[in-house]
This record gives C-alpha cells, sequence and structure tokens, in this order.
C-alpha cells in the first residue's frame, strides 16, 4: 500500500498575518513572508474627514499610529472592519471587495470629503473618490531556507496568494528554486488572473474574498 503524504502549506502572508491563519488550518504550515510591513510617519491631517476609508487592517494600524481622528470608517470586509471598531471606529462593512467598497461609497458617502489609508502598494485603487495617505509600505523578502527546501522538493505544496503583488513575488522566487508540485489558492479572481499572467496555474479561487473562505478552499485543497 502506497502511503501518500500529506502536503504542506506554504504561508507567504506578513508573519502576523501568517501566523493568524496557520492557527485555523489543520496542516503542516512553512511560514516564509514574501514581504515585510515598514510603517510610514504621514503629516498632521489638517481638515478633520467626513470619513475614512480602508482596504486592509495595516491601513488601520497605520493611520492609528498617525492621527488620533476617529469617526465613520467605511471598511472593504468584515475583518478589516472588525479592526477599525476595535480602534474606536464607527466602522461600516462593504462585505466583498474593491467593487463592494466602491458601491458603498457611492451609494452612502458621495460628495463626503474622504481619506483612504492605504499601503505604497495596492491591488486597487479608489480613484478621485478619496484622498490617498500612504501609511505604510510592504518591502519584498526573499523565501526562507525551509520554504525553499519544501519547494525544490518532490511532495504537493499547497501556496495561499492574497495579492497581485504576493503572486508576482512568488513567481520570481519559485522560478529560481522550484520543482515540487503546486496546488495554488488565490483568494479572489483579480489574483488568480495575475498568477495567471505571470505563468502560474490556479487549482482553487476562494468564493468570496475573505478569509473564511481562503481557509475553506486551503483545506480543500489540502484533502
Amino acid at each position: 500500500m502506497v502511503q501518500t503524504i500529506p502536503p504542506t502549506v506554504l504561508l507567504t502572508r506578513p508573519r502576523a498575518a501568517s501566523e493568524r491563519l496557520a492557527a485555523q488550518i489543520s496542516a503542516q504550515v512553512v511560514i516564509s513572508p514574501l514581504m515585510e510591513v515598514i510603517w510610514r510617519s504621514v503629516p498632521v491631517l489638517g481638515e478633520a474627514p467626513d470619513a475614512v476609508v480602508f482596504t486592509s487592517q495595516n491601513g488601520v494600524e497605520g493611520f492609528v499610529r498617525n492621527a488620533d481622528w476617529r469617526g465613520v470608517a467605511y471598511c472593504v470586509g468584515d475583518r478589516t472592519a472588525q479592526a477599525a471598531q476595535a480602534a474606536g471606529f464607527q466602522a461600516v462593512s462593504a462585505g466583498g471587495d474593491l467593487s463592494d467598497l466602491k458601491a458603498m461609497l457611492a451609494a452612502r458617502a458621495k460628495g463626503a470629503r474622504l481619506i483612504h489609508a492605504r499601503g505604497l502598494h495596492v491591488a486597487g485603487d479608489l480613484g478621485d473618490i478619496a484622498s490617498p495617505l500612504i501609511t505604510y509600505e510592504q518591502r519584498p523578502l526573499a523565501l526562507s531556507l525551509e520554504a525553499r527546501k519544501v519547494l525544490s522538493g518532490m511532495n504537493k505544496v499547497v501556496v495561499p496568494l492574497f495579492s497581485p503583488r504576493s503572486a508576482a513575488l512568488f513567481v520570481q522566487e519559485f522560478s529560481r528554486i522550484g520543482h515540487a508540485p503546486l496546488v495554488v489558492v488565490a483568494i479572489s479572481k483579480s489574483v488568480a488572473k495575475a498568477c495567471s499572467d505571470a505563468g502560474l496555474e490556479v487549482a482553487f479561487v476562494a468564493s468570496s474574498p475573505d478569509g473564511a473562505a481562503m481557509i475553506n478552499a486551503i483545506e480543500t485543497a489540502c484533502a
């Protein structure tokens, strides 16, 4: 009887986010961030905004590090809204992705003075809907020795990817070292497209762009 070796899940998000995810999945995990968060100092806010827009939990923390203002926060999804609520904002969740957020802003904040607290690199831009306030950046990191060992082996590796940029960075790394059979899990269609554009085949796309759906997709990929 041939014994099947369980796959390894390679988590490449920044360490804190990867550790939270690792605690929620039942599989062997290797954590090797492809990016690290570098916080930026920004000028003191002049006129108070009508509301702030958050498209990530890092955006929440970056804003809180720089400003005392608290008020309404329009958030892309539930987890970001939870972080904003915990930081003292009146958080409203679009419950989805960037298109859902834009629809909510059009319906509830048309003409409002909005600030988008965001990173230097973002998967999608809000355009002239909100003024950007760049409070952090994510600098690339090389994969760890442990991750390289896993990717150069013969056993299946499940790779969840959460942004077009992380997909591009992973492809760069894997093209230099990889031989392992990959099962790529994308959090959204836009991430899946970034993977395919870079020549990386996607096996699963989460049913919705949130953590719970991504965990389900990862568990399915590991089965």
